[in-house]
């Protein structure tokens, strides 16, 4: 509080105008977090996001006055030092493009290295039986399903989809109860059963601040509590705001009984870990 903008605005409004001012960042770091530019948004807007009446014809000016808002020469306000006094904010897209970098180059190489031919090489009398098409032990013993298909429910990927798209997030812990709910989750849908649709999820929580605990009370999802069943449905319903630009289109629809129910589960599990 030592701050001589906020002793400004306290002089000015009171308790009220630091908590409007609390609004105000709140607001752009949900919308405009790269660069704290507001563009498209009028006075009469930043009233609303700062909870003020419009009575308060001079607020905006005020708000200027303490150096908590500027007007740009083209007419757009922004936030002065926006990207210096909130880096993690200011950087999330950022972040969330070097995590889909390293996503799609880690998934790429294992593609393609799943991809190569099986060369065969040394001593072809020892190998024949190995690499051989007409091997009988082939006909008895069919190999296993790849990752990701309808055999085993591919965990392990699962959890590292999650660590390479939300690396901001707790990290995975595997436990008996996460386990079943991955495999609960994969079986409950047939386009589930492909990691890419896992990795178009986590990239869709990417885009909610609340669950990237850019809330008020700091709380962030963790990957079991991501995997339950009626956080997930609130998900994929669009029950959560997302950034400017993001994806917020539902892949289903709930009846009011089914989301009822799933608010009264969040209440009681709604924590991180």
């Amino acid at each position: 509080m030592r701050d001589i903008r906020c002793l400004r605005m306290l002089d000015l409004h009171g308790s009220d105008g630091i908590c409007a001012v609390l609004y105000l960042w709140d607001y752009v770091a949900e919308h405009f977090p790269t660069d704290g530019r507001l563009a498209g948004i009028s006075a009469r807007d930043i009233h609303l996001a700062c909870h003020v009446s419009k009575e308060s014809e001079s607020f905006v000016n005020d708000l200027m006055e303490c150096s908590f808002l500027a007007l740009g020469d083209d007419g757009v306000y922004f936030l002065p030092n926006w990207r210096e006094e909130q880096p993690y904010v200011s950087q999330a897209e950022e972040r969330s493009q070097a995590a889909r970098l390293k996503a799609e180059k880690r998934w790429g190489t294992k593609r393609s290295e799943e991809a190569k031919p099986m060369q065969c090489s040394g001593n072809a009398t020892a190998l024949q039986q190995q690499c051989s098409n007409t091997n009988s032990n082939a006909f008895k013993s069919p190999p296993a399903p790849p990752s990701g298909g309808e055999g085993e429910v591919p965990v392990n990927e699962i959890a590292e989809l999650y660590s390479e798209t939300l690396p901001e997030l707790p990290k995975p812990v595997l436990t008996p109860r996460v386990l079943r709910d991955i495999k609960a989750r994969w079986a409950a849908e047939p386009e589930r059963q492909e990691l890419e649709w896992w990795r178009e999820f986590f990239g869709r929580v990417r885009t909610m601040p609340r669950l990237m605990g850019e809330g008020d009370d700091k709380l962030c999802a963790s990957l079991g509590w991501l995997v339950n069943r009626g956080c997930m449905d609130k998900i994929l319903a669009g029950q959560y705001l997302t950034r400017a630009g993001g994806v917020r289109q539902p892949l289903r629809s709930m009846s009011d009984e089914e989301f009822e129910a799933m608010r009264a589960r969040e209440a009681a599990e709604l924590e991180p870990g």
